[in-house]
């Protein structure tokens, strides 16, 4: 009974000890993927280059943190939305919905994806408050920023 005993302590703590080994790989690989944090901040410019307001933007690669601010306020029954743009011309044109910028004017944004430095713009749309259409309103873009590399690799 004794044996069976140590047996089976022994093989609970042999199984503790190779997941605390594996968990180190995974956790090893999941730094060695990103790299160094890079930051910007870009103007918003509307129409007629008028500032609409600020973006500060960073990524190590793999997660990207936005942060928006704004002194407009979107007009009666509509809000604004911010996307992340994959370069209109030579990317896909993919745009990514980043949510509505709050009352207060702001925006916050983090996100972990395969490849943050895809994207090349961020562009503020006005649209309904009530739109249940997941895409951009184009037509209704009041301010964009580029984005200066890394992104758009």
């Amino acid at each position: 009974m004794q044996n069976s005993t140590m047996i089976a302590i022994f093989v609970i703590v042999a199984a503790a000890l190779s997941l605390l080994g594996i968990s180190s790989v995974f956790s090893d690989d999941a730094y060695a993927q990103s790299g160094p944090t890079q930051c910007q901040t870009g103007t918003l410019i509307g129409y007629g280059g008028t500032i609409f307001g600020l973006a500060d933007v960073c990524t190590d690669g793999y997660t990207i943190n936005v942060n928006i601010a704004t002194n407009y306020m979107p007009g009666s029954g509509r809000v604004f939305e911010a996307w992340l743009v994959d370069d209109y011309y030579g990317g896909s044109g993919y745009a990514l919905g980043m949510g509505k910028i709050l009352v207060s004017g702001t925006l916050v944004f983090r996100e972990t994806m395969n490849n943050a430095k895809t994207y090349t713009d961020i562009v503020i749309t006005q649209e309904p408050a009530n739109d249940r259409s997941p895409l951009a309103s184009w037509s209704n873009s009041v301010a964009q920023t580029w984005l200066l590399p890394p992104f758009g690799q």
